[in-house]
């Protein structure tokens, strides 16, 4: 059920084999650290969710249908893996320059349809883990981990529920997946 301490955030997700890859790279990434995980994914926007909560999660799912009904699947091609201080992008998958040209104009369809701009900036990643060690460790599994080659082909789009704020382990694990659609 949603709530008004809860956010929306709609995920782009890669096809069957680019997933079966991003998950044993998260898998991998795991061993050396405590961390947790999701379904990989790139944040297309998110946004703070208010009101009836039936009323929002429709409101959700008609937003989420109406942008794959006009969106292709898409392919990005990755640049580096990189950490960051920043608990949600504890450590990423970054693509190239052209991913925010690529998938600008469905963050702009999505941020047209928001009842509320909260602000939210498109930075096209795709997190492998979210963790609480130090930078530097980070930093070290960064570097040893294998870029994946070639682009991948992201197929799907979904609409997830969880904390407004996320700040560690149990918030990532009250996320919820409301819907789910295949682009054409």
């Amino acid at each position: 059920m949603i709530t008004s301490a809860q956010a929306v955030s709609y995920w782009l997700l890669p096809g069957g084999k680019d997933q079966a890859a991003l998950d044993q790279l998260s898998a991998l990434a795991c061993q050396s650290v405590m961390a947790c995980t999701l379904p990989p994914h790139i944040t297309l926007y998110s946004e703070p969710l208010d009101g009836a909560p039936d009323a929002s999660q429709e409101q959700v799912i008609d937003r989420l249908q109406k942008l794959a009904d006009c969106r292709q699947p898409v392919q990005l091609w990755p640049k580096a893996i990189e950490a960051t201080r920043i608990y949600t992008q504890s450590l990423v998958l970054r693509f190239n320059t052209g991913a925010r040209a690529e998938l600008f104009p469905w963050f702009i369809q999505l941020r047209q349809r928001s009842a509320s701009d909260c602000g939210y900036r498109l930075d096209p990643h795709l997190s492998l883990l979210y963790c609480q060690d130090t930078l530097e460790r980070r930093q070290e599994l960064a570097q040893r981990l294998p870029l994946p080659e070639g682009p991948l082909l992201f197929q799907r789009i979904s609409a997830v529920t969880h904390p407004l704020t996320i700040n560690g382990p149990a918030d990532i694990a009250a996320c919820f997946t409301i819907h789910t659609c295949s682009l054409s």
